[in-house]
Order: C-alpha cells, then sequence, then structure tokens
C-alpha cells in the first residue's frame, strides 16, 4: 500500500502523485513549470485534507530541483501558506474528535467484553471437581505472603539499629566539619556573588553573540534636535533601520538613526514606541521569525545603552509576514529586512 502512494528518494518518502505532475510537465516542455502546473499541485495537497509532513517535504523537493516561473512559485508558496494556516485549528477539532469516537468504541468494545465474562463467570460450573483441585485466591496469597514476612528473624531488628547508630555519628560528624568552614565559605560566597554581579550585564549579549554572531554598532551622531513632539513623532514612525541578509548586522548609516532616535525618546519620555524586526523570504518561516526578534531587541538594547528608558519600549518579531516591497528583487529584499518603529502611545502626565 506504501508503494502505490510514496515514492522513495535516498532512504526519505515522498508523495508519488506530486512528482508525477512536475515530472510530466518537465517532459513535454523544457520551460519553466507555469502557474496552471502550480494550480494542479495545490489542488492535489488540498484534496487530501491535511499539508502533511511528507506532502511538506515533496513540495520543498519539488521547488529546489524543479525550475518554476516567478508567478507560478510565488502563487504556489502564498496559497500553502494561506490553506495550512485555515486549516490548523479546524484539523485540531477533527483529530479530537477522531480520538474521542476512537474512545467511545474502545469504551464499547471493554464493556461488551466485561458483560461476556461476567456471565461467563456467572454461568461456571464444577461439575467434578474437588476442594483440593481449586486454585487458592489471592486474598489466600497476600495473607500467607504477610505472615511470611511477620515472622523475620530478630538478628535483623538487631542490624537495623546498629546500623541507624553509625549513620547519626556520621551526620553528626558532617555537621560539625560544616559548621567549623562556615567562616571560611561565607567569605568565598561573597566574593563569587560580587564576580556574578559584575558577569550577570554580559549574559544578554553572549547569549546572542552564541546564537548569530555580528558585529557591534558603534556609537553615532545626532542629527536631529527635537524642538516640538509632533517633529520627533513623524521621524519615529517614518524610520527604517536596514540589515544585512541572514544576520544581525546593521546597514551603513544605522548607528547615527538609533543615537538621533535616543535623543528623540529622551526628549519626550511619554512617548511609547514598538520596535518592529523583520526579514525578507529567505530561509525557513520558524528561523525567520526568531531573527527578526532579534533584531528588534538588538536595536532596544542599543536604546537603552544610550539612556532610553525600557518602559518606553515593546519589541515585536514579524518575520517575514509583513513585507513592504517585492521578495523577487534584490532592492524589494533589501526594503524587507529593516527594523522600524510605531508609535504606541503617548502618556498625558
Amino acid at each position: 500500500m506504501a508503494d502505490s502512494y510514496y515514492r522513495t528518494i535516498k532512504g526519505k518518502q515522498y508523495d508519488r502523485e506530486l512528482l508525477e505532475i512536475v515530472e510530466k510537465a518537465s517532459k513535454r516542455s523544457k520551460a519553466p513549470l507555469s502557474k496552471k502546473i502550480a494550480t494542479s499541485l495545490f489542488k492535489a495537497i488540498v484534496d487530501g485534507g491535511d499539508y502533511t509532513d511528507i506532502e511538506k517535504r515533496t513540495v520543498k523537493y519539488i521547488r529546489d530541483n524543479f525550475n518554476f516561473a516567478t508567478d507560478a512559485d510565488e502563487y504556489l508558496r502564498t496559497e500553502i501558506r494561506k490553506w495550512a494556516a485555515k486549516i490548523s485549528a479546524p484539523a485540531s477539532k477533527k483529530v479530537s474528535s477522531k480520538s474521542a469516537k476512537k474512545s467511545r468504541t474502545t469504551s464499547t468494545i471493554a464493556r461488551m467484553h466485561d458483560i461476556k465474562e461476567s456471565e461467563d463467570t456467572y454461568y461456571h460450573v464444577y461439575d467434578n471437581e474437588t476442594e483440593d483441585e481449586i486454585e487458592p485466591t489471592p486474598e489466600y496469597n497476600e495473607l500467607v505472603e504477610l505472615n511470611r514476612y511477620g515472622q523475620k528473624p530478630k538478628s535483623s531488628t538487631y542490624i537495623r539499629y546498629v546500623f541507624i547508630g553509625i549513620l547519626i555519628v556520621v551526620l553528626i560528624c558532617l555537621f560539625l566539619i560544616l559548621r567549623s568552614c562556615r567562616g571560611g565559605s561565607k567569605d568565598h560566597s561573597s566574593t563569587k556573588t560580587s564576580n556574578t554581579q559584575i558577569e550577570a550585564p554580559k549574559t544578554k549579549t553572549e547569549q546572542r553573540e552564541q546564537l548569530l554572531p555580528h558585529i557591534e554598532i558603534g556609537p553615532g551622531q545626532v542629527s536631529i534636535q527635537f524642538k516640538k513632539r509632533g517633529d520627533a513623532i513623524r521621524y519615529i514612525n517614518d524610520l527604517r533601520i536596514s540589515f544585512i541578509k541572514q544576520t544581525l548586522n546593521v546597514g551603513s548609516g544605522a548607528s547615527d538613526s538609533i543615537a538621533t532616535l535616543a535623543e528623540a525618546l529622551k526628549a519626550y519620555p511619554e512617548i511609547k514606541i514598538r520596535v518592529k524586526g523583520h526579514t525578507c523570504f529567505i530561509g525557513e518561516l520558524d528561523e525567520n521569525k526568531i531573527l527578526s526578534e532579534e533584531r528588534a531587541k538588538l536595536v532596544r538594547d542599543e536604546l537603552v545603552k544610550l539612556g532610553v528608558n525600557a518602559s518606553q519600549l515593546d519589541v515585536r518579531g514579524f518575520g517575514e509576514t509583513t513585507n513592504i516591497d517585492s521578495n523577487y528583487t534584490e532592492a524589494g529584499r533589501i526594503n524587507n529586512r529593516r527594523v522600524d518603529f510605531s508609535v504606541l502611545s503617548i502618556d498625558s502626565k
């Protein structure tokens, strides 16, 4: 049955139907696969009613090994994501209903089995069996075991008391040793605590460096002095900080922009903003979500270093979901790799 639905390539299973659609289309023409072929692939996936791991692997294999037209590739990618998001909630309901049905069926079978068993027990006739041939009950066996354990030799009780006495002596010795070392341990623990407090501020930076190595943002110059709050708000909402592909390295001019933004927020501490991280569509969806969050946190930390109150800053990562330009051109992808800002509220106090 497995051979009719799946094809094994290099030890991994792929959906046979999806592979045959693109293979037949590639044999008919050497041109890039059209949007019509992408539509056929999407319909075949939707007909299954669920987007399985094998179908995901097959779609990735097809996009890596077959040449699609630009509009076909974008259509297939967009439609699959929309459909997968739409079925994710109902899918869990279907699974739960199936499991509920299965549990009801299992409980029904169990009840029928119990009824049959009780009937068999009720109508059992001993015929010619004697009392000696009937097997002892579990209760009888338990009583025998309890009697056996209750009749232990007295020597075991004596050994137990000796062991408890030795244990008490050892514990008293350990207590005295620890008490004598308390003075030295206090000095050592205070030194260790002070070292930990010195190293604590480095922890967040070190974790980010291990996750995504990057070049630290240097000091920047403030380019604008804000005399009105409205000018500061316009600057915040229009500001974008660009990033290098798949990294936490900022583009040119980012240090000056961050310094100017910090100046605006310090001048008007009643303004609360959201720092929003974004990526282009290169890379996996989950990885891009993490990368966008780290970009936003990096800018947030730089603003705090420059004296901005952390309570003014809210951080979000949106991954590749909020593009402002096309992902099919280099210039568009550069515009999408960014951190931008929006004013959330202005405290009237």
